[in-house]
């Protein structure tokens, strides 16, 4: 996980942290394909940037009130 400038839609907000699949999966101990799957389905949301992806800690959080 890093502070990394996040870019979402066009905006860039230097103030939210970016996590990575291993990233996720180590916090909520999963496997990373499991992640990866979760991601696919839509269910966690991220960016894919080339082939890898990125996912806000705003919209984790988010995403989790709503379930």
């Amino acid at each position: 996980m890093n502070n990394a400038t996040a870019i979402n839609h066009g905006i860039v907000d230097t103030s939210d942290t970016v996590y990575t699949v291993p990233d996720i999966a180590c916090m909520f101990g999963r496997k990373e394909c499991t992640i990866r799957k979760r991601i696919e389905k839509g269910l966690i949301p991220a960016h894919k940037i080339g082939r890898c992806w990125y996912i806000l800690k705003s919209e984790l959080v988010a995403g989790l009130r709503d379930t």
